[in-house]
């Protein structure tokens, strides 16, 4: 071997077309993200114009109503609530996607939490909805976690007017309670209604599906799904079971 030639087994210089290839990696990387950026920029102001009209629309609705109570007939009473109450779910969607597209990407925001209060705020969002069913809502006194308040009460807002919407049209019962699991909680919403069937038991939480039976309810089938990615960010999981004939179980545990 000649004087200053390189070994045989010597490593090769890095060859120039895959660090050229690694350079538009990189590139596309950038351009990805920022692409991912815009839309979720364009997706909260879409959000935020959706909030506005249905804000308007509820608001135009409480006026008619309040002008016209006196000469209102029964029928044109119901249809104005009714009106309100598409406005409070839209809302309430709109909301719920708004906190989710707000959280994502960065870690969440733990605090501790008395699931007592965020409870008590549903319900009162939920208001007009239970008081025109008439339906009855027992809650247990619940325990305090660490979570992100906003989206562990739009879970809870969420399972409760599904219960709400698929439960009896009228005196339907409630039940929210707590229990302690592995060392977390977990918590569950029972109400009365058609029994999930075992096969729907999963598919339930994904995006716009739909049960049997369900052709009365209105909404775009993304509340379960949106339960399910809160809860699962923040550690824990959710589920659905039967509970007795004419009754269902939603649950999800939060850890410790």
């Amino acid at each position: 071997m000649e004087h200053g030639s390189p070994p045989a087994n010597a490593q090769k210089p890095i060859v120039p077309w895959l660090d050229a290839d690694s350079r538009q990696v990189d590139a596309r990387i950038v351009a990805l993200e920022r692409d991912k950026s815009d839309v979720e920029a364009f997706a909260a102001m879409a959000a935020h114009e959706l909030l506005t009209s249905v804000v308007m629309i509820d608001a135009y609705a409480t006026t008619a109503a309040d002008r016209l109570d006196e000469g209102l007939q029964g029928e044109a009473h119901r249809d104005i609530d009714a009106l309100r109450r598409a406005a409070a779910r839209t809302r309430l969607l709109v909301e719920t996607l708004l906190h989710d597209a707000h959280s994502h990407g960065r870690p969440l925001r733990r605090r501790a939490v008395d699931v007592n209060l965020v409870l008590r705020e549903c319900l009162t969002l939920l208001a007009p909805e239970i008081e025109a069913r008439g339906a009855e809502v027992h809650v247990a006194e619940l325990p305090e976690v660490h979570g992100e308040p906003a989206l562990i009460g739009a879970v809870f807002t969420n399972l409760l007017l599904n219960a709400l919407r698929y439960g009896p049209r009228e005196r339907g019962k409630i039940r929210v309670d707590a229990m302690r699991e592995n060392g977390g909680w977990c918590f569950s919403v029972q109400s009365q209604g058609p029994t999930i069937p075992v096969a729907d038991c999963e598919r339930i939480f994904e995006p716009y599906h739909r049960g049997r039976g369900e052709r009365r309810a209105r909404g775009a089938g993304l509340g379960l799904t949106i339960c399910r990615h809160i809860v699962e960010r923040h550690g824990g999981h959710i589920g659905v079971t039967a509970a007795g004939h004419g009754a269902n179980r939603f649950y999800f545990t939060l850890p410790p």
